[in-house]
Protein backbone atom coordinates (compact mmCIF):
# COMPACT_ATOMS: atom_id res chain seq x y z
CA UNK A 1 0.00 0.00 0.00
CA UNK A 2 1.65 3.08 -0.95
CA UNK A 3 0.22 5.04 1.06
CA UNK A 4 2.29 2.76 4.15
CA UNK A 5 5.71 4.38 2.86
CA UNK A 6 4.19 8.22 3.80
CA UNK A 7 3.71 7.55 7.10
CA UNK A 8 6.71 9.33 8.55
CA UNK A 9 5.02 12.29 7.40
CA UNK A 10 1.87 11.91 9.48
CA UNK A 11 3.85 13.60 11.99
CA UNK A 12 4.39 16.53 9.89
CA UNK A 13 0.62 16.41 9.02
CA UNK A 14 -0.22 17.04 12.52
CA UNK A 15 2.16 19.52 12.89
CA UNK A 16 0.41 21.40 10.11
CA UNK A 17 -2.81 21.20 11.22
CA UNK A 18 -1.40 22.30 15.06
CA UNK A 19 0.13 25.20 13.29
CA UNK A 20 -3.10 26.27 12.05
CA UNK A 21 -4.75 26.22 15.45
CA UNK A 22 -1.92 27.32 17.63
CA UNK A 23 -1.54 30.60 14.95
CA UNK A 24 -3.54 32.31 16.87
CA UNK A 25 -1.69 32.84 20.17
CA UNK A 26 1.39 33.96 18.50
CA UNK A 27 2.38 37.67 17.29
CA UNK A 28 3.80 36.91 13.96
CA UNK A 29 3.98 33.68 11.81
CA UNK A 30 6.76 30.95 13.42
CA UNK A 31 9.29 31.40 10.31
CA UNK A 32 9.84 27.58 11.46
CA UNK A 33 6.34 26.23 11.28
CA UNK A 34 5.17 24.61 8.48
CA UNK A 35 1.53 26.45 7.75
CA UNK A 36 -1.20 25.19 5.62
CA UNK A 37 0.02 27.36 2.77
CA UNK A 38 3.37 26.24 2.62
CA UNK A 39 2.26 22.33 2.90
CA UNK A 40 -0.21 21.59 0.13
CA UNK A 41 1.79 22.27 -2.74
CA UNK A 42 1.95 18.90 -5.06
CA UNK A 43 0.01 15.61 -5.37
CA UNK A 44 2.73 13.46 -3.15
CA UNK A 45 1.51 16.59 -0.37
CA UNK A 46 -2.24 14.77 -1.09
CA UNK A 47 -0.63 11.69 -0.31
CA UNK A 48 1.09 12.95 3.18
CA UNK A 49 -1.95 14.89 4.28
CA UNK A 50 -4.66 11.33 3.42
CA UNK A 51 -1.94 9.24 5.57
CA UNK A 52 -2.68 11.28 8.69
CA UNK A 53 -6.10 10.67 8.03
CA UNK A 54 -5.59 6.93 7.34
CA UNK A 55 -3.19 6.60 10.34
CA UNK A 56 -6.26 7.86 12.70
CA UNK A 57 -7.55 4.13 11.69
CA UNK A 58 -4.83 2.43 13.29
CA UNK A 59 -4.65 4.57 16.28
CA UNK A 60 -1.34 4.31 17.23
CA UNK A 61 -1.43 6.68 19.65
CA UNK A 62 -1.12 4.60 22.73
CA UNK A 63 0.57 1.67 23.64
CA UNK A 64 -2.91 -0.25 23.20
CA UNK A 65 -5.19 1.96 21.45
CA UNK A 66 -5.69 -0.59 18.74
CA UNK A 67 -6.82 -3.46 20.88
CA UNK A 68 -8.48 -1.19 22.90
CA UNK A 69 -10.54 0.25 19.62
CA UNK A 70 -11.17 -2.71 17.85
CA UNK A 71 -11.25 -5.29 20.87
CA UNK A 72 -12.35 -3.35 23.94
CA UNK A 73 -14.69 -0.87 22.89
CA UNK A 74 -16.13 -3.10 19.80
CA UNK A 75 -16.14 -6.22 21.78
CA UNK A 76 -15.94 -6.47 25.54
CA UNK A 77 -19.53 -5.54 25.87
CA UNK A 78 -21.30 -7.84 24.16
CA UNK A 79 -21.77 -12.05 24.85
CA UNK A 80 -19.24 -13.45 22.72
CA UNK A 81 -16.17 -12.05 25.35
CA UNK A 82 -15.31 -12.61 29.28
CA UNK A 83 -12.05 -10.86 30.39
CA UNK A 84 -9.24 -11.16 33.28
CA UNK A 85 -9.40 -8.77 35.82
CA UNK A 86 -6.38 -6.78 34.89
CA UNK A 87 -6.90 -2.97 33.27
CA UNK A 88 -9.71 -1.17 34.97
CA UNK A 89 -10.92 0.81 32.32
CA UNK A 90 -11.61 -2.48 30.40
CA UNK A 91 -12.78 -4.13 33.18
CA UNK A 92 -15.38 -0.98 33.88
CA UNK A 93 -16.29 -0.86 30.41
CA UNK A 94 -16.75 -5.09 30.36
CA UNK A 95 -19.30 -4.93 33.52
CA UNK A 96 -21.07 -1.70 33.20
CA UNK A 97 -19.50 0.15 35.60
CA UNK A 98 -17.67 3.12 33.08
CA UNK A 99 -18.55 6.76 33.40
CA UNK A 100 -17.72 9.86 31.82
CA UNK A 101 -14.07 9.51 33.15
CA UNK A 102 -13.45 6.08 31.81
CA UNK A 103 -9.90 6.54 29.72
CA UNK A 104 -11.14 3.80 26.87
CA UNK A 105 -13.56 6.15 25.81
CA UNK A 106 -12.26 9.54 26.41
CA UNK A 107 -9.61 8.41 24.15
CA UNK A 108 -11.47 7.16 21.58
CA UNK A 109 -13.54 10.12 21.22
CA UNK A 110 -10.11 12.16 21.50
CA UNK A 111 -8.92 10.19 18.33
CA UNK A 112 -11.83 9.76 16.42
CA UNK A 113 -11.88 13.90 16.58
CA UNK A 114 -8.35 13.64 15.72
CA UNK A 115 -9.14 11.92 12.48
CA UNK A 116 -11.72 14.13 11.92
CA UNK A 117 -9.29 16.94 12.14
CA UNK A 118 -6.94 15.77 9.92
CA UNK A 119 -9.38 14.71 7.37
CA UNK A 120 -11.04 18.48 7.19
CA UNK A 121 -7.34 19.95 6.63
CA UNK A 122 -7.45 17.59 3.72
CA UNK A 123 -10.91 18.89 2.40
CA UNK A 124 -10.38 22.43 3.21
CA UNK A 125 -6.71 22.20 1.77
CA UNK A 126 -6.43 20.39 -1.14
CA UNK A 127 -8.52 22.32 -3.66
CA UNK A 128 -6.06 25.06 -2.90
CA UNK A 129 -3.07 23.19 -4.82
CA UNK A 130 -2.05 24.95 -7.47
CA UNK A 131 -2.94 23.34 -10.79
CA UNK A 132 -1.02 24.18 -14.30
CA UNK A 133 -3.49 24.29 -17.16
CA UNK A 134 -4.38 20.62 -18.64
CA UNK A 135 -2.84 19.08 -15.95
CA UNK A 136 -5.74 16.26 -15.66
CA UNK A 137 -3.74 13.75 -13.70
CA UNK A 138 -3.67 16.72 -10.80
CA UNK A 139 -7.38 17.43 -11.01
CA UNK A 140 -7.92 13.42 -10.52
CA UNK A 141 -6.17 13.14 -7.42
CA UNK A 142 -7.50 15.98 -5.63
CA UNK A 143 -11.13 14.79 -6.85
CA UNK A 144 -10.69 11.17 -5.38
CA UNK A 145 -8.29 12.75 -2.47
CA UNK A 146 -10.93 15.34 -0.97
CA UNK A 147 -13.40 11.75 -1.78
CA UNK A 148 -11.20 9.73 0.65
CA UNK A 149 -10.74 12.33 2.98
CA UNK A 150 -14.62 12.57 3.36
CA UNK A 151 -15.66 8.72 3.30
CA UNK A 152 -12.56 8.59 6.35
CA UNK A 153 -14.49 11.72 8.24
CA UNK A 154 -17.72 10.11 8.18
CA UNK A 155 -15.95 6.53 8.89
CA UNK A 156 -15.17 8.49 12.18
CA UNK A 157 -18.22 10.02 12.78
CA UNK A 158 -19.74 7.11 12.23
CA UNK A 159 -18.18 5.38 14.99
CA UNK A 160 -18.79 8.44 16.77
CA UNK A 161 -22.73 7.84 16.63
CA UNK A 162 -22.46 4.02 17.07
CA UNK A 163 -21.03 5.02 20.59
CA UNK A 164 -21.59 8.01 21.80
CA UNK A 165 -25.23 9.17 19.93
CA UNK A 166 -26.32 12.01 17.68
CA UNK A 167 -25.81 14.74 20.56
CA UNK A 168 -22.28 15.20 19.52
CA UNK A 169 -20.25 18.66 18.18
CA UNK A 170 -19.71 18.39 14.49
CA UNK A 171 -16.62 20.13 12.72
CA UNK A 172 -16.78 20.27 9.03
CA UNK A 173 -13.71 22.78 8.69
CA UNK A 174 -9.97 22.29 10.07
CA UNK A 175 -9.66 24.04 13.32
CA UNK A 176 -8.64 27.81 13.27
CA UNK A 177 -8.57 28.28 17.30
CA UNK A 178 -11.88 30.37 16.85
CA UNK A 179 -14.04 30.72 20.04
CA UNK A 180 -17.05 28.75 18.16
CA UNK A 181 -14.36 26.07 18.26
CA UNK A 182 -13.84 25.75 21.91
CA UNK A 183 -17.74 25.98 22.92
CA UNK A 184 -19.09 24.24 19.63
CA UNK A 185 -23.05 23.57 19.94
CA UNK A 186 -23.76 19.97 20.08
CA UNK A 187 -25.39 18.38 17.03
CA UNK A 188 -29.91 18.59 17.20
CA UNK A 189 -31.44 15.21 16.27
CA UNK A 190 -30.84 13.89 12.73
CA UNK A 191 -28.25 16.64 11.88
CA UNK A 192 -24.84 13.87 12.50
CA UNK A 193 -27.44 11.11 10.49
CA UNK A 194 -27.76 13.27 8.02
CA UNK A 195 -24.05 14.06 7.44
CA UNK A 196 -22.80 10.81 7.38
CA UNK A 197 -25.33 9.86 4.97
CA UNK A 198 -25.23 12.35 2.97
CA UNK A 199 -21.79 11.82 2.71
CA UNK A 200 -21.14 8.42 2.05
CA UNK A 201 -23.60 8.76 -0.44
CA UNK A 202 -22.05 11.74 -2.41
CA UNK A 203 -18.37 10.23 -2.20
CA UNK A 204 -19.04 6.82 -4.08
CA UNK A 205 -19.13 8.37 -7.63
CA UNK A 206 -15.35 9.73 -7.11
CA UNK A 207 -13.97 7.16 -5.12
CA UNK A 208 -12.66 4.52 -7.59
CA UNK A 209 -13.92 0.66 -7.80
CA UNK A 210 -10.17 -0.55 -6.65
CA UNK A 211 -6.59 -0.23 -7.08
CA UNK A 212 -4.90 -2.16 -9.59
CA UNK A 213 -1.57 -1.60 -7.56
CA UNK A 214 -0.74 -3.60 -5.03
CA UNK A 215 0.99 -0.91 -3.23
CA UNK A 216 -2.26 0.87 -2.64
CA UNK A 217 -4.33 -1.59 -1.71
CA UNK A 218 -6.56 -0.66 1.55
CA UNK A 219 -7.59 2.39 0.14
CA UNK A 220 -11.17 3.32 0.20
CA UNK A 221 -13.11 2.35 -2.66
CA UNK A 222 -16.51 3.12 -3.52
CA UNK A 223 -17.73 -0.45 -2.22
CA UNK A 224 -16.23 0.55 1.25
CA UNK A 225 -18.18 3.58 1.56
CA UNK A 226 -21.80 1.45 -0.15
CA UNK A 227 -20.45 -0.97 2.70
CA UNK A 228 -20.34 1.61 5.67
CA UNK A 229 -23.38 3.02 4.90
CA UNK A 230 -25.55 -0.05 4.27
CA UNK A 231 -24.30 -0.92 7.51
CA UNK A 232 -25.45 2.42 8.67
CA UNK A 233 -28.92 1.93 7.36
CA UNK A 234 -28.95 -1.33 9.23
CA UNK A 235 -28.50 0.13 12.81
CA UNK A 236 -31.31 2.83 11.64
CA UNK A 237 -33.67 0.26 10.41
CA UNK A 238 -33.76 1.16 7.05
CA UNK A 239 -33.19 -2.25 5.48
CA UNK A 240 -34.58 -1.43 2.28
CA UNK A 241 -31.79 1.30 1.79
CA UNK A 242 -29.43 -1.13 3.29
CA UNK A 243 -30.05 -3.90 0.93
CA UNK A 244 -29.37 -1.51 -2.14
CA UNK A 245 -25.90 -0.73 -0.97
CA UNK A 246 -25.04 -4.18 -0.24
CA UNK A 247 -26.09 -5.14 -4.06
CA UNK A 248 -23.74 -2.77 -5.59
CA UNK A 249 -21.24 -5.36 -3.84
CA UNK A 250 -22.67 -8.50 -4.31
CA UNK A 251 -23.35 -7.63 -8.18
CA UNK A 252 -19.33 -7.66 -7.97
CA UNK A 253 -19.05 -11.45 -7.41
CA UNK A 254 -16.72 -12.76 -9.50
CA UNK A 255 -15.37 -9.47 -10.33
CA UNK A 256 -13.88 -7.85 -7.76
CA UNK A 257 -15.21 -9.41 -4.54
CA UNK A 258 -15.33 -13.27 -3.52
CA UNK A 259 -14.90 -15.13 -0.60
CA UNK A 260 -11.82 -16.63 0.28
CA UNK A 261 -11.30 -20.96 0.02
CA UNK A 262 -10.13 -20.65 3.43
CA UNK A 263 -11.33 -19.30 6.02
CA UNK A 264 -8.53 -18.92 8.25
CA UNK A 265 -6.28 -16.90 5.64
CA UNK A 266 -8.55 -13.80 6.52
CA UNK A 267 -6.82 -13.56 10.11
CA UNK A 268 -2.83 -14.93 9.01
CA UNK A 269 -1.41 -11.69 8.20
CA UNK A 270 -0.26 -13.57 5.09
CA UNK A 271 -3.51 -12.90 3.05
CA UNK A 272 -3.81 -8.77 3.55
CA UNK A 273 -6.70 -7.28 1.36
CA UNK A 274 -7.49 -10.04 -0.36
CA UNK A 275 -10.62 -10.78 -2.86
CA UNK A 276 -12.85 -11.07 0.63
CA UNK A 277 -11.84 -7.73 2.27
CA UNK A 278 -13.24 -4.80 1.61
CA UNK A 279 -11.56 -2.32 3.69
CA UNK A 280 -9.52 -3.26 6.72
CA UNK A 281 -6.79 -1.49 9.16
CA UNK A 282 -3.22 -1.47 7.65
CA UNK A 283 -0.73 -2.28 9.82
CA UNK A 284 2.41 -2.81 8.14
CA UNK A 285 5.04 -4.25 10.84
CA UNK A 286 7.54 -1.76 10.29
CA UNK A 287 9.61 -1.09 13.50
CA UNK A 288 12.25 1.50 11.57
CA UNK A 289 12.88 5.21 13.00
CA UNK A 290 10.93 4.11 15.82
CA UNK A 291 8.07 3.35 14.25
CA UNK A 292 5.55 0.67 16.17
CA UNK A 293 3.36 -0.34 12.92
CA UNK A 294 1.66 -3.36 14.56
CA UNK A 295 -1.27 -3.88 16.52
CA UNK A 296 -0.56 -6.21 19.50
CA UNK A 297 -3.49 -8.06 19.68
CA UNK A 298 -1.56 -11.32 19.85
CA UNK A 299 0.20 -10.79 22.94
CA UNK A 300 -2.91 -9.10 24.59
CA UNK A 301 -5.09 -12.18 23.79
CA UNK A 302 -2.77 -14.90 23.39
CA UNK A 303 -3.17 -17.04 26.53
CA UNK A 304 -0.87 -17.41 29.36
CA UNK A 305 0.49 -20.97 27.61
CA UNK A 306 1.90 -18.78 25.16
CA UNK A 307 5.15 -17.15 27.03
CA UNK A 308 4.51 -13.59 27.08
CA UNK A 309 1.09 -13.29 26.46
CA UNK A 310 -1.40 -11.70 28.79
CA UNK A 311 -4.20 -13.49 28.07
CA UNK A 312 -6.70 -10.60 28.72
CA UNK A 313 -10.09 -11.19 27.22
CA UNK A 314 -11.78 -15.28 27.03
CA UNK A 315 -14.87 -16.45 24.21
CA UNK A 316 -17.70 -16.99 26.59
CA UNK A 317 -19.05 -20.09 27.35
CA UNK A 318 -21.92 -19.34 25.19
CA UNK A 319 -20.01 -18.81 22.21
CA UNK A 320 -18.12 -21.59 22.57
CA UNK A 321 -20.84 -24.17 22.79
CA UNK A 322 -22.56 -21.91 19.86
CA UNK A 323 -19.34 -22.66 17.68
CA UNK A 324 -19.25 -26.57 18.67
CA UNK A 325 -22.61 -26.65 17.03
CA UNK A 326 -20.87 -25.69 13.68
CA UNK A 327 -20.17 -28.78 12.10
CA UNK A 328 -19.31 -30.50 8.70
CA UNK A 329 -21.02 -32.28 6.50
CA UNK A 330 -18.87 -34.85 8.07
CA UNK A 331 -19.94 -33.96 11.56
CA UNK A 332 -16.38 -32.88 12.71
CA UNK A 333 -15.52 -29.25 14.15
CA UNK A 334 -15.53 -26.43 11.39
CA UNK A 335 -12.49 -24.59 10.61
CA UNK A 336 -14.55 -21.47 11.62
CA UNK A 337 -14.08 -23.22 15.50
CA UNK A 338 -11.00 -24.54 15.16
CA UNK A 339 -9.33 -20.91 14.25
CA UNK A 340 -11.47 -19.06 16.22
CA UNK A 341 -11.16 -20.19 19.36
CA UNK A 342 -8.19 -21.99 21.12
CA UNK A 343 -9.36 -25.73 23.21
CA UNK A 344 -8.18 -29.20 23.73
CA UNK A 345 -8.67 -30.59 19.90
CA UNK A 346 -6.01 -32.76 17.83
CA UNK A 347 -7.54 -30.63 14.84
CA UNK A 348 -6.87 -27.14 16.98
CA UNK A 349 -3.23 -26.34 16.80
CA UNK A 350 -1.93 -22.51 17.31
CA UNK A 351 1.02 -21.48 16.07
CA UNK A 352 3.30 -21.74 19.60
CA UNK A 353 2.40 -25.65 19.76
CA UNK A 354 5.73 -27.56 18.89
CA UNK A 355 5.81 -30.80 17.31
CA UNK A 356 4.67 -33.43 19.21
CA UNK A 357 3.20 -31.64 21.66
CA UNK A 358 -1.25 -30.25 22.26
CA UNK A 359 -3.49 -28.40 24.52
CA UNK A 360 -2.32 -30.09 27.38
CA UNK A 361 1.35 -29.39 27.17
CA UNK A 362 0.68 -25.37 27.06
CA UNK A 363 -2.86 -25.22 29.17
CA UNK A 364 -4.75 -26.09 32.03
CA UNK A 365 -7.94 -28.74 31.06
CA UNK A 366 -11.03 -27.75 30.14
CA UNK A 367 -10.36 -24.24 29.58
CA UNK A 368 -10.84 -22.22 25.93
CA UNK A 369 -8.99 -18.99 24.49
CA UNK A 370 -9.08 -16.78 21.45
CA UNK A 371 -7.48 -17.88 18.19
CA UNK A 372 -9.01 -15.71 15.99
CA UNK A 373 -5.83 -13.05 16.40
CA UNK A 374 -3.62 -15.08 18.12
CA UNK A 375 -1.77 -16.11 14.70
CA UNK A 376 1.97 -15.79 13.41
CA UNK A 377 4.42 -17.27 11.06
CA UNK A 378 8.09 -17.26 10.94
CA UNK A 379 9.22 -14.09 8.82
CA UNK A 380 6.12 -12.27 9.69
CA UNK A 381 7.62 -9.83 12.38
CA UNK A 382 11.01 -9.95 14.49
CA UNK A 383 8.69 -11.68 17.39
CA UNK A 384 5.27 -12.93 17.30
CA UNK A 385 4.15 -10.17 19.80
CA UNK A 386 4.56 -7.75 17.40
CA UNK A 387 1.44 -8.99 15.66
CA UNK A 388 0.86 -6.73 11.95
CA UNK A 389 -1.65 -8.75 10.61
CA UNK A 390 -4.54 -5.91 9.00
CA UNK A 391 -7.89 -5.59 11.07
CA UNK A 392 -11.09 -6.07 8.76
CA UNK A 393 -13.32 -3.39 9.01
CA UNK A 394 -15.88 -5.09 6.41
CA UNK A 395 -15.39 -8.63 5.00
CA UNK A 396 -17.38 -10.00 1.97
CA UNK A 397 -19.00 -12.51 4.13
CA UNK A 398 -20.41 -9.63 6.65
CA UNK A 399 -22.39 -8.34 3.37
CA UNK A 400 -23.91 -11.25 1.82
CA UNK A 401 -25.09 -12.15 5.75
CA UNK A 402 -26.40 -8.62 6.34
CA UNK A 403 -27.92 -8.31 2.02
CA UNK A 404 -29.69 -12.13 2.98
CA UNK A 405 -30.78 -9.97 6.03
CA UNK A 406 -32.40 -7.31 4.27
CA UNK A 407 -33.86 -10.23 1.44
CA UNK A 408 -35.35 -12.03 4.20
CA UNK A 409 -36.69 -9.00 6.13
CA UNK A 410 -39.18 -7.97 3.06
CA UNK A 411 -40.29 -11.81 2.56
CA UNK A 412 -37.81 -13.27 -0.12
CA UNK A 413 -36.53 -15.65 2.64
CA UNK A 414 -35.56 -18.52 -0.43
CA UNK A 415 -33.22 -16.26 -1.89
CA UNK A 416 -31.99 -15.25 1.60
CA UNK A 417 -31.31 -18.48 2.64
CA UNK A 418 -29.17 -19.22 -0.88
CA UNK A 419 -26.30 -16.67 0.52
CA UNK A 420 -26.64 -17.83 3.72
CA UNK A 421 -25.48 -21.04 2.44
CA UNK A 422 -22.73 -19.72 0.38
CA UNK A 423 -21.27 -18.83 3.76
CA UNK A 424 -21.69 -22.19 5.00
CA UNK A 425 -20.24 -23.68 1.77
CA UNK A 426 -17.26 -22.12 1.98
CA UNK A 427 -16.16 -24.11 5.80
CA UNK A 428 -18.19 -27.22 4.22
CA UNK A 429 -21.20 -26.84 6.91
CA UNK A 430 -24.37 -28.16 5.32
CA UNK A 431 -27.13 -26.06 3.88
CA UNK A 432 -29.78 -24.68 5.70
CA UNK A 433 -33.15 -26.02 4.01
CA UNK A 434 -35.32 -23.69 1.81
CA UNK A 435 -38.39 -24.73 3.91
CA UNK A 436 -37.10 -22.46 6.61
CA UNK A 437 -39.46 -19.51 7.75
CA UNK A 438 -38.92 -15.53 7.73
CA UNK A 439 -38.39 -15.93 11.40
CA UNK A 440 -36.00 -18.98 11.89
CA UNK A 441 -34.04 -17.46 9.23
CA UNK A 442 -33.35 -14.10 11.49
CA UNK A 443 -33.27 -16.34 14.41
CA UNK A 444 -30.57 -18.21 13.14
CA UNK A 445 -28.67 -15.29 12.08
CA UNK A 446 -29.11 -13.61 15.23
CA UNK A 447 -28.11 -16.77 17.15
CA UNK A 448 -25.84 -19.12 14.72
CA UNK A 449 -24.65 -17.48 11.63
CA UNK A 450 -23.17 -14.31 12.64
CA UNK A 451 -21.75 -15.41 15.87
CA UNK A 452 -19.83 -18.29 14.37
CA UNK A 453 -18.42 -16.24 11.38
CA UNK A 454 -17.95 -12.75 12.78
CA UNK A 455 -17.12 -13.87 15.93
CA UNK A 456 -14.71 -10.86 17.44
CA UNK A 457 -14.54 -8.90 14.53
CA UNK A 458 -16.69 -6.34 16.13
CA UNK A 459 -20.39 -6.44 14.74
CA UNK A 460 -22.07 -8.54 17.90
CA UNK A 461 -22.67 -5.66 20.26
CA UNK A 462 -24.23 -2.95 17.41
CA UNK A 463 -26.34 -6.22 16.16
CA UNK A 464 -27.35 -6.82 19.15
CA UNK A 465 -28.59 -3.06 19.66
CA UNK A 466 -29.72 -2.74 16.51
CA UNK A 467 -31.86 -6.15 16.95
CA UNK A 468 -33.22 -4.82 19.71
CA UNK A 469 -32.14 -7.37 22.04
CA UNK A 470 -28.96 -6.09 23.25
CA UNK A 471 -30.66 -6.50 27.26
CA UNK A 472 -32.41 -10.21 26.86
CA UNK A 473 -29.30 -11.42 24.91
CA UNK A 474 -27.07 -10.46 27.60
CA UNK A 475 -28.86 -11.75 30.37
CA UNK A 476 -29.99 -15.62 28.57
CA UNK A 477 -26.24 -15.96 27.92
CA UNK A 478 -25.12 -14.91 31.31
CA UNK A 479 -22.80 -12.04 30.77
CA UNK A 480 -20.84 -11.59 34.04
CA UNK A 481 -22.17 -8.01 35.70
CA UNK A 482 -25.17 -8.71 34.04
CA UNK A 483 -26.70 -6.74 37.14
CA UNK A 484 -24.81 -3.30 36.01
CA UNK A 485 -26.44 -3.34 32.77
CA UNK A 486 -29.10 -0.60 32.63
CA UNK A 487 -30.19 -0.43 29.12
CA UNK A 488 -31.56 2.81 29.20
CA UNK A 489 -28.41 3.83 29.91
CA UNK A 490 -24.92 1.14 28.33
CA UNK A 491 -25.84 1.38 25.11
CA UNK A 492 -23.35 4.40 24.32
CA UNK A 493 -21.01 5.83 26.52
CA UNK A 494 -20.82 9.14 28.24
CA UNK A 495 -19.67 12.25 27.12
CA UNK A 496 -16.22 12.96 28.10
CA UNK A 497 -16.66 14.29 31.49
CA UNK A 498 -13.74 16.91 29.97
CA UNK A 499 -15.62 18.08 27.40
CA UNK A 500 -18.61 19.65 30.03
CA UNK A 501 -15.91 22.03 31.95
CA UNK A 502 -15.67 24.04 28.59
CA UNK A 503 -19.41 23.59 27.74
CA UNK A 504 -21.64 23.57 30.94
CA UNK A 505 -24.72 23.25 29.58
CA UNK A 506 -24.43 20.31 26.94
CA UNK A 507 -26.36 17.38 27.63
CA UNK A 508 -24.80 14.14 28.57
CA UNK A 509 -25.77 10.38 27.73
CA UNK A 510 -28.55 9.42 29.18
CA UNK A 511 -28.21 8.68 32.68
CA UNK A 512 -24.65 9.31 33.01
CA UNK A 513 -23.52 11.97 35.00
CA UNK A 514 -21.18 14.94 33.74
Amino acid sequence: MRINRYLLYAAIASGVFFSSCSDFLEEETNPNALSPALFWQSEEDIMKGLTSVYAALQPNINWAAPYERYIVIDNYRSDEVTFRDDVTSWMDIASFTNESTNGVSVDEWQNLYMGINYANQCIDNIPNIPEEEGDESLREAKRQGIAEARFLRAYFYYRLYLNYGERIPIYLHQLEGTDEEFYPSQAQPGELTSLIETELKEVQSDLPEEYPSEEDKGRATRYAAAAILGKFYMFQHELSKAEAEFKKIVDQEGVLFDLMENWADNFDGMHKNNKESIFEVQFTGDESGGHSEYNLFTVHLGPFGLDGAYEEAYPSEWLFNVMKTDLTAEGEYSTRLLNTIIFDDPNCRPFYYEEGKSFKDYHPEGRFYWHKYVTWSEGMSSHWSTSFFNVPLVRYADILLLYAECLNDRGATQEAIGYINQVRQRVNVPDLPLTMTKDEVLKHLQDKERPCELALEGSRWYDLIRWGITESALRAHEKPHIENYVDTKHKLFPIPHSEFLLNPDWEQNPNFSK
